[in-house]
């Protein structure tokens, strides 16, 4: 029963190519230095469009197929 559980999450993860939550995170990162750029260099629409994009990236990550993919991605790597 486990195994089958953990075959369609797989599954379901390869075919909807979730993003994990660090790759959300550094997105939504990269989007809020671009809206700084953007905002310094005098575009403001062009700074709101990144941070709403920012916002959507952080909100993305806190969803569960988010953590679940990061928890699956990261599972047997050792980190030093």
């Amino acid at each position: 029963m486990l195994k089958g559980v953990v075959t369609f999450l797989i599954l379901i993860f390869s075919i909807y190519g979730c993003s994990s939550y660090s790759e959300l995170k550094r997105s939504s990162a990269n989007h809020t230095k671009s809206g700084d750029y953007y905002e310094s260099i005098g575009q403001p629409e062009a700074a709101r469009e990144e941070r709403q994009l920012a916002r959507k990236d952080r909100k993305n990550a806190l969803k569960l197929e988010a953590v679940l993919a990061e928890i699956i991605n990261n599972k047997g790597k050792i980190k030093n």
